[in-house]
């Protein structure tokens, strides 16, 4: 914890254990973007009348409307883990030594598309299939942002020529 206390460039100054856990941590929460991109491109679909159908039904598919309590515990879950991957993100993210007029914008997309992303689904069952557009601008915010949070702090932590 003493890390994220310290002031300037700290991930460069860690110890050869921190920066590998952070790293793995990092490869983790790669391959949980990755995967994320995958499920929801083949689960749900890519355009908003597939969004829509996942979430509403379609006679086409013969799918059924998502229930309440399939929206809740998929809420539940995703609004905790997603909240602390962002926490622990966004805090080695901030040790990166860039200025904050880059680092905030991409902090606020994170968590803001995050909590699209958590709230389309409701919006698109229960109001109208149109916010499935949502949903879309949603993913594509978290791409944009989530990559940067994991990719910048791994560059930084490893940028150094000596290993302590």
């Amino acid at each position: 914890m003493n890390d994220f206390t310290q002031k300037g460039n700290w991930l460069k100054q860690t110890s050869l254990e921190i920066r590998v856990i952070y790293t793995l941590f990092m490869v983790f929460a790669l391959v949980g973007h990755l995967s994320f991109i995958f499920i929801s491109i083949y689960r749900i679909g890519a355009n908003p009348a597939e969004i829509a159908n996942h979430y509403r039904g379609g006679a086409d598919e013969m799918s059924f409307p998502k229930e309440f309590m399939e929206l809740l515990e998929v809420t539940h879950f995703h609004a905790y883990i997603e909240g602390i991957v962002l926490l622990v993100l966004t805090h080695l993210f901030s040790a990166a030594p860039l200025v904050r007029r880059i680092k905030l914008p991409l902090i606020v997309i994170a968590f803001l598309t995050t909590f699209l992303d958590l709230s389309a689904p409701w919006l698109i069952r229960y109001l109208s299939a149109d916010f499935a557009y949502l949903q879309i601008v949603s993913w594509m915010g978290m791409a944009i942002s989530y990559f940067p949070l994991t990719l910048v702090p791994l560059y930084y932590l490893w940028k150094r020529t000596t290993i302590s």
